[in-house]
C-alpha cells in the first residue's frame, strides 16, 4: 500500500510539473506569433501594399511591452504608428513612433529610431509646421550613420522644407549634401528626387534654364511609374517659357508614360491642371474647358473616396472585432480540453481520492462553463446592440452622401457660368483690339464684366489675358500713376466718349478731363 502510495505520489508531482509548463510553451509561441504579425506588416508596407487592415499589429506592439522586451516593441510600435498612419489616425500614429523612437533608443536600436524621427516629421510638415519637421529630419539623418542612402533621403526632405519656407541658401546646402550622398550610394531614386528639388529651387528663384537642367538629369534616372510626373514637371517649365516645340514633345512623351502604368487620381488631375493651363495658352477655350470637366470628375472621385472611408472603417472594426471572439472562443475550447485532459490523467493516476476531487472539480467546471454561457450571452447582446448602431451610422453616412452629391452638382453648374462668363469677357476684349469703337462689344463688356466690387480686378486679369505684359510695362514706365490715372490709361485703348469714361471709372466729365491732363503731364514728365 506504502509503493502504491508513492508511485501514485510521483505520477501526481510528474502531472503536475507538466501542466505548469504549459504557460510557458504558451508564452513562448505567443512571441514568435507576435514576431511573425510585425514581419508581416513590415514586408506589406515595404512592399507598398494595403496594411490598413493589419489590427494585429497593435496586439504585437502591447504584448512586447507588458513582457517589456523592448527590443521588439521598438520595430513593433514602429509598424504599429504606420497602420494608423494608414488608417488616418495621426494623432495616434505620432503617439507610437514617439514610443518607437523611445524604445528604439532604450536598446540601441537606431533603424526603428531613425525611421520614427522621419515619420514624425511627415506628419509635422502635413500639418504645416515645417520648422519642426526639419529638426525631426535632421535627427533621422544623424542616426543612419553610415547608411548613405536613407541619410541622402533625410537631408533631401531638409531641402525641401527649406525651399517652403523660402530658405534658398540653406536649401541648396542640403541638396549639394543629398546629391552626393546619393551618387556615392548609387541610389538613383533619391538622386531623381534631389535633381527635382533643385528645379523646384530654381523655378522659384526664376533661372528656368538651371531649373530644365536638373530636369533633364531626373528624368533618366526615375523608374517607369514615376516617368508621367518628372515629364509633367519638364512640361511645367517649358509652359512657363513659351516654348511650345519642346512643350509639345514632352506633353508627347508624358501621354506615352501614362500609357504604361496606372496612374494616380492625384497625378490624373495634376495633368488635367496642365492641360487647362496649356490650352487657355492658345486660346483654345473649347478644349479647356473639356479638361476642367475631366478634372472636376476626378477631383470628385476623390471626394467620393474619402467619403466612403468612414464607411470601411466602421466594417473594418467590426471585422476585427469577430476576429477577436472567434480566438476568444478558441481559447475557451482550448482551456476546455487541457482542464478535461487533467481531470482524466488526476482520476487514472489518484484511486482513492477520485470521487471527492471529481465532485469538486465538476461543480467548479459547471460554474465556469455557466459563467462562461452567461458572458457570452452578454456578449451577444453588446454585438447585436453594435451591430444596430453601426447600421444607424451607416444609413446617416448614406443620407450625407446624397447632400453631398447635390452640393457638388451646384457646384459644378456655379463652376461652368464661371468659366463662360470668362470666355465671355476675353471674346469681348478680342472683339474691341481688333474694333475699338463696336460699342455692342463693349456694352457686352460692361454687362459681363461691371457687376460688384471686385469688377476691377476681374477687368485687369481679361486686358491682361488680351494684352499681355501691358499691365507691368505701364506699372514699371509710369510707377507714381493714381489708380483713376491708371484705369483711364487701360480704357484709352478704346475709343469711347467722354460720358463713357466718367460712367466706367463712376466719376464726372470734369473729373475724366482732370485724369486725363494729370496724366499727360506725367507721362511727358517721365519721358523727358
Amino acid at each position: 500500500m506504502n509503493c502504491l502510495s508513492v508511485i501514485i505520489k510521483k505520477r501526481f508531482l510528474l502531472l503536475l510539473g507538466v501542466v505548469m509548463l504549459l504557460p510557458a510553451c504558451n508564452t513562448k509561441s505567443k512571441s514568435e506569433r507576435m514576431q511573425a504579425v510585425v514581419d508581416e506588416v513590415r514586408t506589406k508596407y515595404k512592399a507598398y501594399e494595403d496594411i490598413s487592415n493589419e489590427n494585429q499589429i497593435f496586439e504585437a506592439y502591447d504584448y512586447f511591452v507588458k513582457q517589456k522586451d523592448y527590443g521588439n516593441a521598438a520595430p513593433a510600435a514602429l509598424y504599429s504608428g504606420c497602420v494608423r498612419q494608414a488608417k488616418k489616425e495621426y494623432e495616434s500614429a505620432m503617439n507610437c513612433y514617439k514610443e518607437a523612437d523611445k524604445y528604439g533608443r532604450m536598446v540601441g536600436d537606431s533603424v526603428s529610431a531613425a525611421f520614427a524621427q522621419y515619420y514624425i516629421g511627415e506628419l509635422v510638415n502635413n500639418s504645416g509646421n515645417e520648422a519642426e519637421a526639419i529638426t525631426n529630419y535632421k535627427a533621422a539623418a544623424e542616426l543612419w550613420g553610415d547608411s548613405l542612402s536613407r541619410k541622402a533621403k533625410c537631408l533631401n526632405a531638409v531641402a525641401m522644407m527649406n525651399i517652403v519656407i523660402d530658405e534658398y541658401d540653406s536649401a541648396f546646402v542640403y541638396l549639394d549634401q543629398a546629391l552626393n550622398l546619393a551618387q556615392t550610394a548609387k541610389d538613383q531614386v533619391t538622386e531623381a528626387s534631389v535633381w527635382n528639388n533643385y528645379s523646384v529651387a530654381y523655378q522659384l528663384i526664376d533661372d528656368y534654364d538651371a531649373a530644365l537642367d536638373c530636369l533633364r538629369k531626373s528624368v533618366p534616372l526615375v523608374d517607369e511609374k514615376r516617368r508621367p510626373v518628372a515629364l509633367l514637371n519638364l512640361a511645367k517649365v517649358y509652359l512657363a517659357l513659351d516654348n511650345r516645340d519642346s512643350l509639345d514633345y514632352y506633353k508627347t512623351q508624358m501621354f506615352n508614360a501614362m500609357e504604361t502604368v496606372e496612374c494616380s487620381p492625384e497625378t490624373q488631375a495634376a495633368v488635367y491642371g496642365f492641360l487647362i493651363k496649356d490650352a487657355l495658352a492658345v486660346g483654345d477655350y473649347e478644349k479647356a474647358y473639356q479638361f476642367e470637366k475631366q478634372h472636376e470628375q476626378v477631383a470628385l472621385d476623390l471626394l467620393s473616396d474619402q467619403s466612403q472611408s468612414s464607411v470601411l472603417e466602421i466594417q473594418k472594426k467590426y471585422d476585427f472585432e469577430a476576429q477577436a471572439n472567434q480566438h476568444n472562443r478558441q481559447m475557451l475550447s482550448r482551456q476546455r480540453l487541457i482542464i478535461m485532459l487533467t481531470i482524466i490523467l488526476i482520476a487514472a493516476l489518484v484511486l482513492v481520492t477520485i470521487l471527492i476531487l471529481n465532485a469538486l472539480k465538476k461543480k467548479r467546471i459547471e460554474a465556469e462553463i455557466n459563467a462562461n454561457l452567461l458572458e457570452l450571452k452578454k456578449r451577444n447582446a453588446q454585438q447585436q446592440q453594435e451591430q444596430t448602431e453601426m447600421q444607424a451610422q451607416y444609413d446617416e453616412l448614406q443620407k450625407q452622401n446624397a447632400q453631398q452629391s447635390e452640393l457638388q452638382a451646384e457646384f459644378g453648374d456655379k463652376l461652368k457660368d464661371e468659366y463662360l462668363q470668362k470666355c465671355n469677357i476675353i471674346r469681348c476684349f478680342e472683339v474691341l483690339s481688333r474694333d475699338r469703337s463696336n460699342p455692342i462689344a463693349f456694352k457686352d463688356l460692361e454687362k459681363s464684366l461691371f457687376d460688384g466690387e471686385d469688377h476691377w480686378a476681374g477687368f485687369e486679369a481679361a486686358f491682361e489675358g488680351v494684352h499681355p505684359g501691358f499691365i507691368a510695362f505701364v506699372h514699371k514706365q509710369y510707377p507714381d500713376l493714381s489708380d483713376m490715372e491708371f484705369r483711364y490709361c487701360l480704357l484709352s485703348h478704346f475709343k469711347l466718349s467722354r460720358q463713357e469714361y466718367a460712367n466706367v471709372l463712376g466719376c464726372s466729365v470734369y473729373n475724366v478731363d482732370k485724369i486725363r491732363a494729370s496724366l499727360n503731364t506725367k507721362m511727358k514728365s517721365t519721358a523727358i
